[in-house]
């Protein structure tokens, strides 16, 4: 099988890449060689490589960056999802999309399940629900992998920044009134390779398992390295950052497990595994 993928040098890619490749015969495409709005690159590209499934991992991901240019938001994640859907629809490619936990808006106190309903906070929430919604109905056959907080080898991320501020101030202020479940971009590669063997179609959430806050999941950090910076817990509020986050972002990935058998190890323990890694 031969698995064509979008923005493959970004987190998630440049770390399910290592073991999908032993499984397929996997294409990375990088940002610079393929602008996914431009359907005539994505014509050609996929015309020519002709790929059985095509993962989507190219979007607009910084979240307060999506407020200061929503238009820009848009076209990346709603009309560049719905260029790809067209052109695997013309060339009967399957299409595997990544999204977010920010469709959710937090306001439910145990884990959101696939048949929710979403409602965004932000821009950058809504123009990744949007993509979900334009692919699905061009290309109902499609997959939506929805995820979060999501973590890994190589590249900015939230440990990365909190390490930062640690190393250079000796303390940090992380965010307690957030919750969700930590994710080794990874971990995602089995999960992956379990849909598209068994001809999956639709929405399917996958996290590690377990939750954690920001707060929580900065100081199992500094404990698995040994750091001895503070680690301070503040709310949203005293953040003010420009995009409003969901309170509670959990995923209820019970579908994965009830149809393909696949679960996560807990996010402590991928944690570990990565700092193993890393340092």
């Amino acid at each position: 099988m031969k698995i064509l993928i979008t923005g493959s040098d970004g987190l998630i890619g440049s770390n399910i890449i290592p073991y999908l490749s032993t499984r397929f015969d996997v294409i990375p495409a990088v940002e610079r060689e393929w602008d996914i709005l431009d359907r005539s690159a994505g014509e050609r590209i996929v015309g020519t490589d002709r790929p059985d499934v095509l993962i989507n991992l190219a979007a607009m991901t910084n979240v307060d960056g999506c407020e200061d240019t929503p238009e820009l938001a848009y076209r990346v994640n709603a009309d560049g999802a719905a260029v790809l859907a067209e052109v695997c629809r013309k060339h009967t490619v399957k299409l595997l999309h990544f999204s977010t936990d920010y469709v959710f808006d937090g306001a439910k106190a145990s884990g959101y399940t696939e048949e929710d309903q979403p409602n965004p906070l932000s821009v950058y929430g809504k123009s990744k629900l949007l993509g979900e919604q334009m692919i699905l109905q061009l290309l109902p056959g499609a997959l939506i992998i929805r995820t979060e907080w999501i973590y890994g080898d190589g590249g900015e991320n939230f440990i990365t920044k909190v390490r930062k501020v640690a190393s250079e101030k000796g303390r940090v202020e992380v965010v307690d009134d957030q919750r969700g479940s930590p994710t080794y971009a990874a971990d995602l590669a089995k999960p992956i390779e379990a849909l598209i063997t068994s001809a999956r179609s639709g929405i399917y959430h996958i996290t590690n398992s377990g939750s954690c806050t920001w707060f929580e999941f900065a100081r199992e950090v500094f404990s698995i390295l040994q750091m001895g910076a503070t680690c301070v817990p503040v709310s949203s509020a005293q953040i003010q950052r420009k995009a409003k986050r969901p309170v509670n972002s959990v995923l209820d990935c019970s579908r994965l497990q009830r149809e393909t058998g696949v679960v996560l190890r807990p996010w402590q323990e991928a944690l570990q595994a990565h700092l193993a890694r890393v340092t």
